[in-house]
């Protein structure tokens, strides 16, 4: 934002990174808590969202993902470490979020670094995920992060080979 626009909209600038902010925020809650109208709410109505089993367009489709994807864990905790908005034009902006999310699979602590690649648009005056593309650095039960974090087999889903991590040293 230059320094030199109005007052006017440097504070809807302002405004929007903290809605937008507020939106990462919600997302890691609304996950946690199994709670998939306020998840599909998070989402514009023709949303993408990208993750380990591939894409999944539309409300309807990103709910069943989640519904599907999370009936695998027991407790899990999404936390966001840093949000940068890289680019607010309009109703259209762009981030990326560093995060963690802590799963418990079958008994056992699993502890993933990831990334989402974030598209947001304004749809009925608030902010939402148009699309969400997440990559992992890393995705293994916590007894392995100690020996296995600076392996480029990082990626150890349950029930996996291991692979590459999506980013980071080692993972090309």
């Amino acid at each position: 934002m230059d320094k030199s626009s109005s007052l006017e909209d440097r504070l809807e600038y302002l405004e929007s990174r903290i809605e937008i902010s507020d939106l990462v925020s919600a997302y890691g809650r609304a996950v946690d808590d199994r709670d998939w109208s306020s998840v599909g709410e998070l989402y514009c109505t023709d949303a993408t969202f990208d993750a380990v089993e591939g894409p999944a367009t539309g409300r309807d489709a990103i709910i069943a993902y989640y519904e599907h994807r999370t009936a695998m864990f027991g407790v899990t905790y999404h936390y966001p470490h840093s949000l940068e908005v890289l680019d607010i034009e309009g109703v259209n902006a762009s981030g990326v979020v560093c995060a963690h999310a802590e799963l418990s699979i079958d008994g056992k602590s699993f502890w993933v670094a990831l990334r989402y690649y974030d598209s947001y648009k304004k749809e009925d005056g608030r902010w939402r995920f148009a699309e969400r593309r997440v990559e992992q650095l890393y995705a293994m039960e916590l007894r392995e992060l100690p020996d296995q974090m600076d392996s480029p087999l990082r990626k150890r889903w349950p029930g996996t080979e291991p692979a590459l991590a999506d980013w980071g040293p080692g993972s090309t």
